[in-house]
């Protein structure tokens, strides 16, 4: 949970501007701009006069605005935005409440999504505010590093209303993503460093009015010279000139540099200073922000408030930023603190050090931490984190504690041992797993010489844990049950303790199959009466024991608690989106998983867990191998990222689910060996760790593989022993996919005593876990073509087998009137290469017997949604003989054609692909074919029709990568096919088009480029490729290009058409020309 920090309000106070600070016309009427448009963005190095600017905007304008000064402690998103809130309530009291209160309940550890859900309730928000808001961001630049923040902000720049007007000031240009769009669609306004430098006539004004210094043209140009118009330069100049206008000692400039300018002139103004003055700025430089209060407690003395009054009548480079607040100008502090740390190092040790102390007093830790390492305090340090280290681990400021506790000597945390513990914490999150052992290790040896069992049973929790992240129960198992001793055998700590360590040895048994055992622990757990914390170790018992909607129901809860904020640190494979994905895969819902797969992967690299990220990868894979959209080669690629990540991590245990992965991806290629040394490796990983389910999960990957490649005797010795571990581990699911499996055995051959005995009982463990899926989806470990399983579903029909499932399973695979099927899926290749499969064997061009089969198929393909004559069939196929010869020479074919579909129908027996009713012959509406041609429809409609630019893309290019060729090549001549030919060719220019045209609204010039040359590949005369064309080379900086694609389109319209481009073409070569004359006229002297 997210402990709020009390809000510093002089934070949220526009700072002091004086009444007779100077107004720069030019600077004036940009900053005026800022009301037309929704960001503003103010940039320069220090001294420019950012702030004061915008000060002097807020205060003329009087417009509603909310101002925040960014410190450099608030580089997270929650710190961050509890400080936007309270800055914008200061106008807007009822503004943001319900999203504090919920950010009150989050964990300091913000994933992607959480980062999504804080910008959509904040934007929503900013909508409820009817008003114009001008909200200022100061000093951005003390955050510019902060992942979360700058994600927030980018995901918020896409959606602010048009009463809402942001104002960024930082000393370096962001690096958002939406900036060059902003720019280009007039959304951004940019103030510069040459908006803010002076003009010469400012310079002067700011002399005479602002510093009573009257100067010649002679000694103005001098100083300008000499500042360049940097307005805290000419103050340093204003600072050192004597009452008597002598400016004899502006010629000693120390160099080209303006630093080493300021630097020069700092010590000038400094030293025409009293020596009371000198010593207290000398020694307050160090405070971040400065008041009465800490003023006198750290220095020793009373009226510091005098003092600071007359520094500031002084116009010393400190401004005022609430009623007792000050701060000194940045340059001017790195100057003075450099100055006292050069010349006096023990004042500035002692300064530091009594700082420190007076934060600690008033428990502002993060304070007295900066002021101990800026004295390279590091016993001081260790002293404090080990005061609250446990805290910044549990607001997950992983890296903020890591850093510090990296500063401190291995001295140092042995006197402080639980610092230790500390850094094995975030090593194990981080999946640093050797290290965080090591770490551990030590921790409880320095807490046994110390006595403190604790801090001892602590360090063995951790230790275990990295057993359980990386899934190794035979190591974990001896730690648990001593650290559980440890707590029960001498009673300490809470009830909550030692429930966590049941729950972790619930978990530890689980990993190794003992699922009653496992049941048992957690309820001897849940006897302590403390609140149930670890939903994913019930999640996970589900999960290993088949009962998947039980499982999903708990970690859906748990993903809503997440996306409310509520989210633990990082929990490796535990990870709630890894876990969904895997049951996803594991019930047939490929997308899904695929998408919760990319969240686990993301995840694991927002949060620097290449562990959780490797998990995320291996479910990836599953998941693509089982959604038809992908290459399969892109699963390899995913199980390969993974197994990359554990050689890295050294992890040899997570090496077994992506090897699995692969066993089953190479048997489905047939790849037998590869498939075979894939599996036994990961067999080789569990045996090692006793981890009996995912053993058996290999050994089934093992035997499905065999199945692909006909080596029968050796799947079914694979499954027996899958059988025999799932029957250990209690895995429903994993019992029925063995039964599911042998069954497909005794079908393939032939055994049909063995099969009309197992095949009862795989139906009843179908109804009894509820998982029907596996005969319409496909899943990780069913078949690829699900269609391999309908003859035997046939068969338990005619065997009145469970009559009312089989009828259903029968319903929904579209084969209710069907008595005869062969097993497999036709797919079929038209564009380009013609190409058939029968299941996942290819027709070779041997087996088609006779040419006119082929070209039959074709015809029938070309006409999949209707039923032609046999008549119009000789016309077509037959045109030069009579229809006697044309009848029998059909027949023949048609014979020939279903041979080649169906070798393996028995003699009179209907064939199944082909039907015919009456004289009519066609595709059979029932079976179940895979034409590409009809996929590339379906995509480029789908991508022609949507609406929003990603999912449109994504369609046309999954559309676009089927169109291998024209529509049956060898039939380019056949009247028949030339209709289909010209609409599906057509159809492509469209997609392409419009995958180019969007292409260019995302700044993606070479893939337009790309698309528009297969554009006028097929159709030279295509005029709307040349167009966007042009524009990506004029877009690119590269016009001679862009004018030389107008005169080619010219040239071939002449040529082809007779006729000149259309008016849009040649305004198009009118802008690009124009564009031209104006570069040249800018370019002349």
């Amino acid at each position: 949970m997210f402990k709020f920090m009390p809000i510093i309000r002089t934070k949220l106070l526009v700072p002091d501007v004086k009444i007779e600070s100077i107004r720069r016309a030019a600077l004036t009427k940009k900053m005026k701009l800022i009301t037309s448009y929704p960001l503003t963005i103010i940039h320069s190095g220090a001294g420019y006069g950012k702030s004061t600017a915008l000060a002097l905007f807020v205060n003329d304008e009087k417009k509603d605005c909310s101002w925040y000064s960014i410190s450099a402690a608030d580089d997270d998103i929650l710190p961050f935005l509890s400080y936007l809130i309270s800055s914008i309530q200061s106008s807007i009291p009822e503004f943001g409440k319900n999203l504090a209160l919920m950010m009150k309940d989050m964990d300091r550890y913000i994933r992607d999504e959480e980062i999504s859900m804080l910008s959509s309730l904040f934007i929503n928000e900013l909508l409820s505010i009817e008003k114009e808001l001008f909200i200022i961001l100061d000093d951005f630049h003390q955050i510019e590093q902060s992942y979360t923040v700058n994600r927030w902000m980018e995901k918020l720049l896409d959606h602010i209303p048009s009463n809402i007007h942001f104002i960024i000031s930082s000393r370096s240009r962001p690096v958002w993503k939406q900036l060059t769009k902003m720019k280009v669609c007039n959304q951004l306004l940019e103030i510069t460093k040459d908006d803010l430098l002076m003009t010469i006539d400012e310079a002067e004004l700011l002399l005479n009015d602002y510093y009573d210094i009257n100067v010649n043209e002679e000694q103005l140009a001098q100083i300008y010279a000499l500042t360049e118009g940097w307005v805290i330069a000419i103050g340093m100049i204003a600072q050192q000139i004597p009452g008597n206008g002598d400016f004899s000692n502006l010629h000693s400039r120390p160099s080209q540099s303006l630093q080493d300018l300021f630097q020069y002139l700092a010590l000038e103004v400094f030293a025409k200073q009293p020596p009371i003055i000198q010593q207290f700025l000398e020694q307050t430089c160090i405070f971040d922000e400065l008041s009465a209060e800490i003023c006198d407690s750290v220095l020793g003395i009373t009226g510091s408030s005098s003092i600071l009054h007359q520094i500031i009548e002084k116009n010393l480079f400190i401004y005022r930023i609430g009623e007792k607040q000050f701060k000194y100008h940045a340059l001017f502090k790195e100057f003075l603190e450099n100055q006292l740390k050069v010349k006096d190092p023990e004042t500035f040790q002692s300064l530091h050090e009594r700082t420190a102390r007076f934060f600690e007093r008033k428990k502002q830790w993060e304070e007295a931490l900066l002021h101990y390492e800026k004295i390279q305090y590091s016993d001081a340090v260790a002293s404090v984190l080990n005061e609250v280290g446990f805290r910044m681990l549990e607001n997950g400021k992983l890296e903020n504690l890591y850093d510090r506790l990296m500063f401190i000597s291995e001295k140092e945390k042995d006197k402080f041992y639980p610092l230790w513990f500390l850094q094995g914490e975030v090593l194990r999150y981080r999946s640093n797993y050797n290290e965080a052992e090591a770490c551990y290790m030590k921790a409880a040896q320095m807490a046994e010489e110390k006595d403190n069992l604790l801090e001892k049973s602590r360090a063995l929790e951790g230790q275990a844990k990295i057993y359980l992240d990386t899934i190794q129960p035979h190591k974990a198992e001896r730690i648990l049950f001593q650290a559980i001793e440890i707590r029960e055998k001498y009673d300490i700590q809470s009830k909550d303790e030692t429930a966590k360590l049941y729950h972790l040895l619930a978990e530890n048994l689980l990993n190794s199959g003992q699922y009653m055992k496992a049941e048992k622990w957690i309820k001897r757990a849940g006897n302590l009466n403390v609140p149930h914390f670890n939903n994913s170790l019930e999640a996970r018992l589900y999960l290993r024991t088949g009962r998947f909607g039980q499982a999903k129901k708990i970690l859906s809860n748990d993903k809503k608690r997440e996306a409310s904020g509520k989210t633990p640190l990082p929990q490796s494979h535990r990870e709630t989106d890894i876990l969904l994905s895997l049951i996803e895969g594991l019930t047939g819902n490929g997308n899904q998983a695929k998408s919760l797969a990319q969240e686990g992967i993301q995840h694991g690299i927002s949060i620097k867990a290449p562990y959780v990220e490797a998990c995320g990868w291996m479910r990836m894979g599953h998941a693509i191998q089982i959604v038809n959209d992908y290459d399969l080669s892109l699963a390899e690629k995913c199980y390969e990222t993974a197994l990359d990540i554990m050689n890295r991590l050294r992890i040899e245990r997570g090496k077994a689910e992506p090897l699995m992965g692969l066993c089953l991806l190479y048997g489905s290629k047939g790849e037998f060996e590869r498939a075979m040394s894939a599996g036994n490796a990961a067999l080789a990983e569990t045996e090692k760790v006793k981890d009996i389910w995912l053993s058996a999960l290999i050994q089934l990957a093992l035997g499905i593989s065999a199945v692909y490649s006909k080596h029968y005797s050796y799947a079914s010795e694979s499954i027996k022993k899958a059988t025999s571990h799932f029957n250990e581990c209690g895995d429903q699911y994993g019992n029925m996919l063995c039964l599911y499996w042998q069954t497909y055995i005794y079908y393939s051959q032939n055994e049909p005593v063995s099969l009309l005995e197992i095949l009862p009982l795989l139906l009843k463990e179908v109804q009894s876990g509820e998982y029907e899926f596996i005969f319409n989806k496909r899943t990780m470990f069913g078949p690829r073509d699900l269609q391999i399983f309908a003859p035997i579903l046939i068969e338990a029909q005619r065997q009145k087998f469970m009559p009312q499932l089989v009828a259903r399973l029968l319903q929904e695979m579209n084969l209710s009137k069907v008595d005869f099927h062969p097993g497999y899926t036709l797919r079929v290749n038209t564009l380009g290469r013609f190409q058939v499969w029968l299941g996942e064997k290819e027709v070779e061009e041997k087996d088609w017997q006779r040419g006119k089969a082929k070209e039959l198929l074709q015809l029938f393909i070309t006409n999949a949604h209707k039923l032609i004559p046999k008549e119009q069939i000789y016309q077509l196929l037959w045109t030069d003989q009579d229809e006697k010869s044309a009848a029998r020479d059909f027949k023949v074919a048609l014979n020939a054609l279903n041979n080649v579909l169906e070798p393996n129908r028995k003699a009179r027996r209907t064939p199944f692909f082909i039907v015919r009713e009456g004289t009519a012959y066609g595709l059979n509406p029932h079976a179940v074919l895979e034409v590409d041609s009809q996929a590339f429809e379906q995509w480029i409609t789908a991508g022609l029709e949507e609406k929003t630019t990603e999912k449109a893309t994504s369609y046309l290019e999954k559309g676009l990568k089927i169109y291998k060729g024209d529509y049956l090549p060898e039939r380019r001549f056949d009247d028949w096919c030339l209709n289909e030919k010209e609409r599906l060719s057509v159809f492509f220019i469209r997609a392409a088009e419009k995958l180019a045209q969007l292409y260019v609204r995302s700044e993606e010039y070479d893939k337009a480029i790309h698309w528009c040359s297969k554009i006028l590949e097929k159709d030279r005369t295509w005029e709307e490729a040349y167009r966007l064309t042009m524009y990506c080379y004029y877009r690119k900086n590269n016009r001679p290009f862009a004018l030389k694609w107008y005169q080619k389109c010219c040239e071939i319209l002449e040529e082809e058409l007779g006729v000149p481009p259309l008016d849009p073409t040649r305004h198009m070569y009118e802008m690009i020309l124009e564009s031209g004359n104006t570069l040249n006229s800018v370019r002349q002297p």
